[in-house]
Protein backbone atom coordinates (compact mmCIF):
# COMPACT_ATOMS: atom_id res chain seq x y z
CA UNK A 1 0.00 0.00 0.00
CA UNK A 2 1.42 4.10 -1.11
CA UNK A 3 2.31 5.96 1.76
CA UNK A 4 -0.43 9.22 1.74
CA UNK A 5 1.62 12.28 0.55
CA UNK A 6 -0.22 15.54 2.42
CA UNK A 7 1.53 18.97 1.12
CA UNK A 8 1.13 22.46 3.18
CA UNK A 9 2.17 25.48 1.07
CA UNK A 10 1.38 28.97 1.84
CA UNK A 11 2.85 31.73 2.21
CA UNK A 12 5.92 32.96 4.93
CA UNK A 13 3.75 33.60 8.07
CA UNK A 14 0.60 32.34 6.72
CA UNK A 15 0.13 29.75 9.60
CA UNK A 16 1.61 26.35 8.48
CA UNK A 17 3.53 25.35 11.76
CA UNK A 18 0.06 26.32 13.89
CA UNK A 19 -2.18 24.17 11.34
CA UNK A 20 0.65 21.18 11.18
CA UNK A 21 0.40 20.93 15.18
CA UNK A 22 -3.31 20.87 15.06
CA UNK A 23 -2.86 18.43 11.76
CA UNK A 24 -0.63 15.78 14.48
CA UNK A 25 -3.52 15.90 16.98
CA UNK A 26 -6.03 15.00 14.69
CA UNK A 27 -3.89 12.13 13.86
CA UNK A 28 -3.13 10.34 16.51
CA UNK A 29 -4.23 7.01 15.61
CA UNK A 30 -1.66 7.47 12.39
CA UNK A 31 1.77 6.64 11.99
CA UNK A 32 2.96 9.84 10.98
CA UNK A 33 6.62 11.33 9.32
CA UNK A 34 7.13 15.20 8.51
CA UNK A 35 9.05 16.97 6.81
CA UNK A 36 9.87 20.16 7.99
CA UNK A 37 11.68 22.89 4.70
CA UNK A 38 12.67 26.55 5.50
CA UNK A 39 14.50 28.90 3.58
CA UNK A 40 16.56 29.36 6.69
CA UNK A 41 19.82 27.10 7.55
CA UNK A 42 18.45 26.18 10.42
CA UNK A 43 14.93 25.59 10.56
CA UNK A 44 13.14 26.73 13.57
CA UNK A 45 9.91 24.51 13.28
CA UNK A 46 11.12 21.09 14.32
CA UNK A 47 12.40 22.51 17.48
CA UNK A 48 8.88 24.41 18.02
CA UNK A 49 7.00 20.63 17.43
CA UNK A 50 9.97 18.85 19.84
CA UNK A 51 8.60 21.17 22.54
CA UNK A 52 4.88 20.84 22.20
CA UNK A 53 5.72 16.79 22.29
CA UNK A 54 3.91 16.50 18.97
CA UNK A 55 6.86 15.59 16.73
CA UNK A 56 6.10 11.42 17.13
CA UNK A 57 6.95 9.24 14.92
CA UNK A 58 9.88 10.81 12.54
CA UNK A 59 10.72 14.46 11.79
CA UNK A 60 12.75 15.10 8.75
CA UNK A 61 14.31 19.20 8.59
CA UNK A 62 15.54 20.17 5.15
CA UNK A 63 17.38 23.78 5.48
CA UNK A 64 18.25 26.15 2.66
CA UNK A 65 15.98 26.94 0.25
CA UNK A 66 12.78 25.25 -1.30
CA UNK A 67 12.46 21.13 -1.27
CA UNK A 68 10.91 21.90 -5.05
CA UNK A 69 13.36 23.86 -6.50
CA UNK A 70 16.56 22.35 -8.31
CA UNK A 71 18.73 23.47 -5.41
CA UNK A 72 17.05 20.84 -2.41
CA UNK A 73 15.58 18.43 -5.15
CA UNK A 74 17.89 15.15 -4.29
CA UNK A 75 17.49 16.44 -0.43
CA UNK A 76 14.16 15.66 -0.72
CA UNK A 77 13.95 12.88 -2.70
CA UNK A 78 16.42 10.91 -0.80
CA UNK A 79 14.30 11.78 2.26
CA UNK A 80 11.17 10.14 0.69
CA UNK A 81 13.58 7.01 -0.16
CA UNK A 82 14.10 6.75 3.61
CA UNK A 83 10.77 7.18 4.72
CA UNK A 84 9.30 4.74 2.13
CA UNK A 85 11.53 2.18 4.34
CA UNK A 86 9.53 3.03 7.21
CA UNK A 87 6.54 1.97 8.77
CA UNK A 88 5.03 5.18 9.02
CA UNK A 89 1.90 5.80 6.18
CA UNK A 90 1.53 9.42 6.16
CA UNK A 91 4.20 12.01 5.49
CA UNK A 92 3.33 15.64 5.74
CA UNK A 93 5.30 18.00 4.31
CA UNK A 94 5.68 21.30 5.50
CA UNK A 95 6.81 23.52 2.58
CA UNK A 96 8.91 27.03 2.99
CA UNK A 97 6.56 30.01 2.36
CA UNK A 98 8.10 30.73 -0.68
CA UNK A 99 7.97 26.98 -2.38
CA UNK A 100 6.22 26.76 -5.50
CA UNK A 101 4.89 22.61 -5.20
CA UNK A 102 3.28 22.47 -8.60
CA UNK A 103 5.99 19.69 -9.85
CA UNK A 104 5.57 17.25 -7.06
CA UNK A 105 3.88 14.91 -8.95
CA UNK A 106 6.72 15.07 -11.55
CA UNK A 107 9.27 15.05 -8.56
CA UNK A 108 7.75 11.62 -7.49
CA UNK A 109 7.41 10.09 -10.89
CA UNK A 110 10.68 10.86 -12.33
CA UNK A 111 12.06 9.22 -9.13
CA UNK A 112 10.04 6.45 -9.45
CA UNK A 113 8.54 7.10 -5.47
CA UNK A 114 4.60 7.39 -7.15
CA UNK A 115 5.11 3.49 -6.30
CA UNK A 116 5.37 4.09 -2.90
CA UNK A 117 3.62 8.12 -2.46
CA UNK A 118 0.17 8.90 -3.08
CA UNK A 119 -0.09 12.57 -3.47
CA UNK A 120 -3.93 13.38 -1.73
CA UNK A 121 -3.73 16.49 -1.58
CA UNK A 122 -2.12 19.72 -1.25
CA UNK A 123 -3.09 22.18 1.20
CA UNK A 124 -2.42 25.97 0.60
CA UNK A 125 -3.03 28.27 3.41
CA UNK A 126 -3.73 31.83 2.93
CA UNK A 127 -3.47 34.96 5.37
CA UNK A 128 -6.24 37.28 4.16
CA UNK A 129 -4.17 39.92 4.76
CA UNK A 130 -0.66 39.57 4.26
CA UNK A 131 -0.87 37.17 1.68
CA UNK A 132 -3.31 39.10 -0.05
CA UNK A 133 -1.34 42.36 0.25
CA UNK A 134 2.06 40.38 -1.39
CA UNK A 135 -0.11 38.52 -4.03
CA UNK A 136 0.19 40.98 -6.35
CA UNK A 137 3.82 41.45 -6.57
CA UNK A 138 5.08 37.88 -5.64
CA UNK A 139 4.15 35.36 -8.26
CA UNK A 140 4.97 32.22 -6.19
CA UNK A 141 1.47 33.19 -4.03
CA UNK A 142 -0.68 33.09 -7.04
CA UNK A 143 1.25 30.26 -8.13
CA UNK A 144 0.80 28.28 -4.61
CA UNK A 145 -3.35 28.58 -5.20
CA UNK A 146 -2.72 27.70 -8.50
CA UNK A 147 -1.43 23.63 -7.93
CA UNK A 148 -3.32 23.57 -4.44
CA UNK A 149 -6.05 20.82 -3.93
CA UNK A 150 -8.29 23.07 -1.07
CA UNK A 151 -7.31 26.85 0.11
CA UNK A 152 -7.09 27.48 3.79
CA UNK A 153 -7.62 31.44 4.75
CA UNK A 154 -6.27 31.27 8.18
CA UNK A 155 -6.04 33.98 11.08
CA UNK A 156 -10.15 34.48 10.76
CA UNK A 157 -9.97 35.13 14.31
CA UNK A 158 -7.86 38.62 13.52
CA UNK A 159 -8.99 39.05 9.97
CA UNK A 160 -12.19 41.45 9.56
CA UNK A 161 -15.21 40.23 7.60
CA UNK A 162 -13.77 42.81 5.02
CA UNK A 163 -10.27 40.91 4.71
CA UNK A 164 -11.83 38.02 4.53
CA UNK A 165 -14.74 38.87 2.02
CA UNK A 166 -11.65 40.41 0.04
CA UNK A 167 -9.89 36.98 0.18
CA UNK A 168 -12.15 34.90 -1.03
CA UNK A 169 -13.16 36.91 -4.02
CA UNK A 170 -8.92 37.55 -5.16
CA UNK A 171 -8.91 33.55 -5.32
CA UNK A 172 -11.87 32.97 -6.85
CA UNK A 173 -10.96 35.34 -9.23
CA UNK A 174 -7.65 33.07 -9.85
CA UNK A 175 -8.72 30.01 -9.35
CA UNK A 176 -13.21 29.84 -9.42
CA UNK A 177 -12.83 26.02 -8.35
CA UNK A 178 -10.69 26.25 -5.22
CA UNK A 179 -12.91 25.06 -2.67
CA UNK A 180 -12.25 27.67 0.38
CA UNK A 181 -12.37 26.69 3.83
CA UNK A 182 -11.62 29.15 6.93
CA UNK A 183 -9.35 27.68 9.80
CA UNK A 184 -9.17 29.93 12.97
CA UNK A 185 -5.95 29.26 15.35
CA UNK A 186 -4.71 26.35 12.96
CA UNK A 187 -7.80 24.23 13.55
CA UNK A 188 -9.65 22.08 10.63
CA UNK A 189 -10.61 18.34 10.51
CA UNK A 190 -8.65 17.24 7.67
CA UNK A 191 -11.60 14.67 6.98
CA UNK A 192 -14.31 17.17 5.70
CA UNK A 193 -11.86 19.07 3.83
CA UNK A 194 -13.49 19.65 -0.03
CA UNK A 195 -10.83 18.99 -2.88
CA UNK A 196 -10.02 19.78 -6.37
CA UNK A 197 -8.34 17.18 -8.41
CA UNK A 198 -4.24 17.54 -8.32
CA UNK A 199 -3.45 19.58 -11.41
CA UNK A 200 -0.32 18.95 -13.53
CA UNK A 201 2.48 21.35 -14.27
CA UNK A 202 5.35 20.79 -15.82
CA UNK A 203 7.28 23.62 -14.42
CA UNK A 204 7.72 25.21 -11.04
CA UNK A 205 8.12 28.65 -10.25
CA UNK A 206 11.10 27.94 -8.04
CA UNK A 207 14.59 28.42 -9.57
CA UNK A 208 18.18 29.64 -8.02
CA UNK A 209 16.81 33.10 -9.64
CA UNK A 210 13.44 33.52 -7.35
CA UNK A 211 15.26 32.84 -4.00
CA UNK A 212 14.84 34.98 -1.70
CA UNK A 213 17.49 36.15 0.76
CA UNK A 214 17.87 34.86 4.47
CA UNK A 215 20.60 35.70 7.20
CA UNK A 216 19.77 34.59 10.65
CA UNK A 217 20.95 36.68 13.87
CA UNK A 218 21.83 35.23 17.71
CA UNK A 219 22.52 37.95 19.42
CA UNK A 220 21.85 41.83 19.13
CA UNK A 221 22.64 45.22 21.17
CA UNK A 222 19.60 46.20 22.18
CA UNK A 223 16.03 45.08 23.89
CA UNK A 224 13.44 42.44 21.65
CA UNK A 225 11.02 45.96 21.53
CA UNK A 226 13.98 47.96 19.83
CA UNK A 227 14.90 45.27 17.20
CA UNK A 228 11.12 44.66 16.35
CA UNK A 229 10.92 48.21 15.59
CA UNK A 230 13.40 48.42 13.66
CA UNK A 231 12.57 45.07 11.75
CA UNK A 232 9.03 46.08 11.19
CA UNK A 233 10.45 49.67 9.99
CA UNK A 234 12.22 47.27 7.09
CA UNK A 235 9.59 46.95 3.93
CA UNK A 236 11.97 44.22 2.04
CA UNK A 237 12.12 41.87 5.33
CA UNK A 238 9.54 39.06 4.31
CA UNK A 239 9.40 36.82 7.25
CA UNK A 240 11.20 37.20 11.00
CA UNK A 241 11.12 33.48 13.25
CA UNK A 242 13.17 32.29 15.77
CA UNK A 243 14.90 32.78 19.09
CA UNK A 244 17.39 35.62 19.91
CA UNK A 245 19.47 37.07 22.59
CA UNK A 246 18.51 40.49 23.62
CA UNK A 247 19.72 42.86 25.92
CA UNK A 248 16.57 42.27 28.18
CA UNK A 249 16.23 38.20 27.74
CA UNK A 250 16.12 35.60 25.75
CA UNK A 251 13.03 36.10 23.38
CA UNK A 252 10.95 34.09 20.38
CA UNK A 253 9.77 36.29 17.96
CA UNK A 254 7.72 35.48 14.79
CA UNK A 255 5.77 37.89 12.43
CA UNK A 256 2.08 37.56 12.35
CA UNK A 257 1.08 39.38 9.48
CA UNK A 258 0.00 42.40 11.36
CA UNK A 259 3.29 42.57 13.36
CA UNK A 260 6.00 40.67 15.07
CA UNK A 261 5.15 39.18 18.10
CA UNK A 262 7.59 38.02 21.19
CA UNK A 263 7.52 35.77 24.11
CA UNK A 264 10.52 35.27 26.44
CA UNK A 265 12.36 31.55 26.05
CA UNK A 266 14.91 30.39 28.59
CA UNK A 267 17.01 29.32 25.55
CA UNK A 268 17.99 29.90 22.33
CA UNK A 269 18.20 26.83 20.37
CA UNK A 270 17.90 28.09 16.64
CA UNK A 271 18.95 31.56 15.60
CA UNK A 272 16.54 34.34 14.47
CA UNK A 273 15.70 33.62 10.82
CA UNK A 274 15.05 36.93 8.82
CA UNK A 275 13.94 36.33 5.31
CA UNK A 276 13.92 39.32 2.56
CA UNK A 277 13.31 40.37 -1.06
CA UNK A 278 16.12 39.00 -3.34
CA UNK A 279 19.41 41.40 -3.45
CA UNK A 280 18.08 43.04 -0.12
CA UNK A 281 19.66 40.99 2.59
CA UNK A 282 23.19 43.12 3.05
CA UNK A 283 21.00 46.20 2.75
CA UNK A 284 18.79 44.98 5.89
CA UNK A 285 21.77 44.21 8.07
CA UNK A 286 23.82 47.35 7.14
CA UNK A 287 20.66 49.37 8.49
CA UNK A 288 20.55 47.17 11.69
CA UNK A 289 24.51 47.30 12.27
CA UNK A 290 23.91 51.62 11.27
CA UNK A 291 21.16 51.43 14.32
CA UNK A 292 23.05 49.78 16.48
CA UNK A 293 21.05 46.94 16.50
CA UNK A 294 23.51 44.54 15.83
CA UNK A 295 27.26 44.24 15.69
CA UNK A 296 28.91 42.92 11.72
CA UNK A 297 32.14 41.16 11.83
CA UNK A 298 35.33 43.29 10.67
Amino acid sequence: MRKELVILSGFLGSGKTTLLRHLLTQCRTRKVAVLLNDFGEIPVDGELLRRDGLAGGMVVEIGGGSVFCACLRESFVKALRDLRRRDEDLVIVEASGMSDPATVDKMLRLSGLDDDFEHTATICLFDPVKSLKLAHVLEVIPRQLASATVAVLTKSDLATEQELAAARAYISAREPDLPVVTASRGRLDPATLPARAARAFSFGFNTPETRPDTFSLTDVNCSADDLIAALEKEEHVLRVKGFVRACDGIWFLSDTGRGIEKRPDTAAPVPLTIICFQGSAESVRNTLQAGHIITLPA
